[in-house]
């Protein structure tokens, strides 16, 4: 239903059928019309995730540099990874982080036991956005761990071929007894 006959249904029929208020109507419907969508546009520019021209406004007030050719999706991510920063962070929170800033989110976190550190395992694949992600992490891991970003190739390797593997221990010279073997002890391991 158009804004016009909307408007319409709100006045009796004998009057609504006026030229002179279909006019008016028509005027004042393109009107409400325009103000509804600057409504809408207004009010999607109170959250980040769906603010396009507030988005200055927002980097303004949390502090974010804007730098040359990033998309709207880049500073929203930003912004979001600014205003998630809550304590304590978990091994989620940080894959969540991490992700945000990749084209498949790929990415995995976690801690190296006996060690103050963990492992940010991403695909190679989606790193553009190497610096951010490293800010990312910089401000939410727990100061008294350290990490390591390793990229990786996330495909399979496949050994088609059998190795077979011979460690063999001989004997000495004077361990030698006649019917013994040669060899002490002989491990064979068969790799596929």
């Amino acid at each position: 239903m158009s804004k016009f006959e909307e408007m319409s249904e709100y006045l009796p029929p004998f009057f609504a059928r006026l030229r002179e208020m279909q006019e008016i109507l028509t005027t004042e419907a393109e009107e409400m019309h325009d103000q509804q969508a600057f409504l809408f546009d207004l009010t999607d520019q109170l959250f980040i995730s769906t603010a396009t021209w507030g988005l200055v406004r927002w980097e303004q007030v949390l502090n974010v540099h804007r730098e040359e050719g990033d998309t709207l999706e880049m500073r929203r991510a930003r912004l979001i990874s600014k205003t998630s920063n809550i304590p304590p962070a978990n091994y989620r929170a940080l894959e969540r982080a991490v992700n945000r800033f990749l084209k498949n989110p790929s990415a995995r976190v976690r801690l190296v036991e006996g060690q103050s550190r963990f492992n940010v395992d991403v695909n190679i694949d989606d790193l553009q956005h190497v610096r951010y992600i490293v800010e990312t992490l910089e401000n939410m891991k727990p100061a008294h761990l350290a990490y390591v970003l390793r990229p990786a190739f996330n495909e399979r390797i496949r050994i088609e071929n059998t190795v077979t593997l011979n460690h063999r221990r001989y004997r000495k010279v004077r361990e030698l007894r006649v019917g013994l073997s040669v060899t002490k002890d002989n491990n064979e391991v068969v790799l596929r």
